[in-house]
């Protein structure tokens, strides 16, 4: 179990807003319709945590933040940008807004900076920030010791270490682009970053290999060392997405590897774990979900897409007995009811899906310690806002397979 622990720039900013502290101030009501909340929740996120396109999870306002959004916790603005990646793609096969599509075109260009700003072809960092030298909030969250003065892109300082969950949002973010929104100037680019990223980690036998030549600490889908059955799910999905998207014979041959020699197809049945419950993590859920949607849309052999569904299924036997309060509880209800053609988006659940929440602000401090630890060096204190992104991507995926209606 994981530890609990410039043309196109030019562009972005238009797209975004050009984000700035609090643009976006407008909270919906909670009497108003579904719709209506997410569109005021998607304003709020492209409005305040958009930088350069990528979607920062968390974002901390002046005084103690900065003009542009820059400062928060960053570990998983990847995560956000594939997200909303995802979501805007299926917004717009919804719409067929071609300013929908263009958004959408505007974080894939974010995810190709992400890959820029590394400095290294297929390697992707987990957020960058325009700065030549290094903020307070590097001391403050974890991994500080992983941020790194690009040389790529001067004048930017990126974060490093990639975990399982970027591969994993990546990997479904670009299919899900490639298949439903992009047009035929970006889908060579989505398909040339999937070939470079997952074929760095099958030349690194199954390993996500950081700037200094170390495996990153979640980044373990290698078979001659001890991994997490969900490591198997997830790295099984990615190959089929690279196969997919790129037409390449090796990712289909790494995909049977793993299964007929190293047998990863039965240890993903298994990508759930039960028990003891201390050990169950509302994020690896989100991993499986999302590594399931990509190996059933893709899978044709009867044996393997049976043990998929056994995996589906040992999921659904525990996320079936939650509360739905959260949206990411929501979500993986719609993920499950697309992926199983059951109907469980109804009752408590269809009422919990129309009364989703997105983005909350608070007030926080933050102390930043000495670099042994045992000292507060200082303490900053603002206004913070968290993501609205699991409410927004449950709402476009619903739509785009009927499951929302759009009058709610």
């Amino acid at each position: 179990m994981r530890l609990i622990i410039l043309s196109r720039v030019a562009f972005a900013v238009m797209l975004c807003g050009a984000a700035g502290a609090q643009r976006v101030n407008e909270y919906p009501q909670c009497w108003q319709p579904l719709h209506v909340r997410v569109e005021k929740f998607d304003a709020l996120m492209r409005g305040n945590h958009c930088n350069e396109g990528v979607m920062m999870p968390h974002v901390v306002f002046p005084p103690a933040g900065a003009e542009l959004p820059l400062i928060g916790s960053q570990e998983d603005a990847a995560d956000e940008t594939c997200q909303y990646l995802s979501a805007y793609s299926f917004k717009y096969a919804v719409t067929q807004h071609p300013a929908d599509r263009a958004v959408a075109d505007q974080f894939m260009d974010a995810v190709l900076r992400l890959e820029k700003v590394t400095g290294v072809p297929g390697w992707v960092a987990r957020t960058f920030n325009r700065t030549d030298a290094p903020l307070w909030h590097e001391k403050v969250y974890f991994f500080p010791m992983e941020w790194h003065a690009s040389r790529s892109m001067p004048g930017y300082r990126w974060q490093g270490d990639l975990s399982s969950d970027k591969f994993v949002n990546l990997c479904c973010g670009l299919s899900v682009y490639f298949d439903v929104c992009a047009d035929e100037a970006h889908k060579p680019l989505a398909a040339g970053l999937i070939d470079r990223f997952v074929g760095r980690i099958v030349d690194n036998n199954f390993r996500m290999i950081d700037v200094d030549g170390k495996m990153t600490l979640w980044g373990n889908f290698c078979p001659d060392l001890p991994h997490e059955n969900l490591a198997s799910l997830e790295i099984l999905a990615g190959l089929r997405v690279a196969h997919h998207m790129t037409g390449s014979r090796r990712y289909l041959d790494a995909y049977r590897l793993l299964i007929e020699k190293h047998h990863y197809d039965d240890e993903a049945i298994l990508a759930k774990c039960l028990w003891p419950e201390e050990w169950k993590t509302s994020w690896d859920d989100h991993l499986a979900v999302k590594s399931l949607y990509t190996l059933l849309r893709y899978e044709s052999d009867p044996a393997l897409l049976q043990k998929y569904r056994m995996c589906l299924n040992r999921h659904w036997f525990d996320w079936k007995r939650r509360n739905f309060r959260q949206s990411e509880d929501v979500l993986l209800a719609v993920y499950y009811q697309v992926l199983s053609g059951e109907k469980v988006v109804a009752g408590k659940i269809a009422r919990r899906l129309k009364h989703m929440k997105g983005c909350a602000r608070k007030h926080q401090t933050f102390r930043i310690y000495s670099e042994d630890g045992q000292h507060v060096l200082e303490r900053k204190s603002g206004t913070a806002e968290t993501s609205a992104t699991p409410m927004i991507l449950a709402y476009w995926l619903g739509r785009y397979w009927g499951i929302i209606d759009p009058r709610w």
